[in-house]
């Protein structure tokens, strides 16, 4: 029995229009944009960041508009620590009721002498600078991303958040921005954190994929204290992309008693919204792909079969409808007799024949075109004129 006292919320930070679309090929119109951030606020997305208002004119429309339209969810700006940025967020944002403003710092050595071509002690200096600025303007909700921070020094980051929150942050964003972390090392940054900020410091998580880790890395970082977790739709962003935001809550639904975690998402309204990203994007998603690939729910394999058709737990750990998605028993050249006899049975064809099934099963595995065999229909229309037999009505 659940103790109820333990559940904590888990927030969820939606970066689809921001991470998500930077990356190549996944630009969206300020429409397109607006729909999507419509269907995230429906999802029940606690927090959606809504672009990078500097980076475009489209990212700056786009934050307004969207600012303009969101009833329940928080929008949240991309901003660089630099006043410009920050103005241009603050512009974009001027009719939100409760805006948040991610300042985006750099956390490691790597990222200040190669890409910034600064010192620690101007790192620290810009970051004050842009908390300062973000306050003057009227910004209440204000994040610190720290870049890079799973290759950052501690001592440093602690130094840097430690200033941060004297001037007024109110939550710090820890990305694993390449990908790099293992689970157990993610854990351990994040707890290392949780104990320097507190309780009354958000941590809000963002993990790549670039090691296919981001899921898992993204659990480390909820069990090691984090209140949030930003993520995107199938998994999109830059290169390998973020944690995916149907994959997390699968999760979160199944494995509630060792987590003790809740969250605000609707779950059976995660495919529609990930078929309207795929449209939107013209998006491949790979039949594999858990919750939303075709085959996520499916079963071509007759031993499989076999025992779905007796208990559905036997091999469905988690249930389509849940996520609103259908389960399928595709019939192919790895099925059995047992579904063939229930694809016509389910057809209204009763009392077949074994000849039959047997013929209809031989004819399918000497085919070479399995797919073909996809649509339980074109099995029916296909051998229907052979089992001479009536069909119920």
């Amino acid at each position: 029995m659940f103790e109820l006292h333990k559940f904590r919320q888990v927030n969820i930070f939606d970066t689809t229009l921001r991470d998500g679309e930077q990356a190549p090929g996944y630009s969206m119109t300020v429409d397109q944009k607006v729909k999507l951030a419509e269907e995230l606020e429906s999802l029940g997305v606690n927090t959606i960041e809504t672009g990078f208002p500097m980076s475009s004119p489209v990212d700056f429309e786009a934050t307004q508009a969207i600012c303009r339209t969101l009833k329940k969810a928080q929008p949240c700006g991309f901003s660089r620590t630099v006043s410009k940025d920050i103005e241009a967020c603050a512009k974009a944002m001027a009719d939100a009721t409760n805006p948040q403003i991610e300042l985006a710092t750099v956390a490691s050595d790597i990222h200040m002498i190669y890409k910034r071509n600064m010192n620690r002690a101007q790192v620290v200096k810009e970051a004050i600078d842009g908390i300062s600025c973000a306050r003057s303007l009227g910004f209440q909700d204000i994040s610190l991303g720290l870049e890079d921070a799973t290759r950052g020094d501690m001592e440093f980051m602690k130094k840097l958040i430690g200033e941060a929150i004297e001037h007024g942050i109110t939550a710090i964003a820890v990305p694993d921005t390449v990908g790099c972390c293992l689970p157990d090392e993610f854990y351990s940054l994040v707890k290392q954190l949780r104990e320097f900020v507190g309780d009354n410091i958000r941590i809000s998580i963002h993990c790549h994929n670039d090691m296919g880790l981001a899921v898992a890395n993204s659990i480390a970082g909820i069990k090691a204290g984090a209140d949030e977790v930003q993520t995107t739709l199938c998994g999109i962003g830059e290169r390998a992309g973020n944690t995916s935001l149907e994959e997390l809550i699968s999760v979160l639904n199944t494995k509630r008693e060792t987590l003790y975690k809740v969250h605000s998402i609707v779950s059976h309204k995660l495919v529609e919204a990930c078929h309207l990203l795929r449209e939107i994007l013209d998006l491949p998603i790979p039949y594999h792909k858990p919750i939303v690939g075709r085959n996520a729910f499916a079963s071509e394999a007759g031993m499989h079969q076999q025992g779905l058709m007796k208990h559905r737990f036997t091999y469905e750990w988690l249930q389509a409808e849940d996520y609103g998605a259908t389960p399928l028993m595709m019939i192919g050249r790895h099925s059995g007799r047992n579904i063939i006899r229930n694809m016509l049975l389910q057809k209204g064809i009763k009392n077949i024949e074994n000849q039959i099934v047997d013929y209809i099963y031989e004819d399918i595995m000497a085919n070479t075109h399995a797919e073909k065999y996809i649509a339980r229909d074109l099995i029916f229309e296909k051998y229907k004129s052979l089992t001479q037999v009536t069909c119920v009505a």
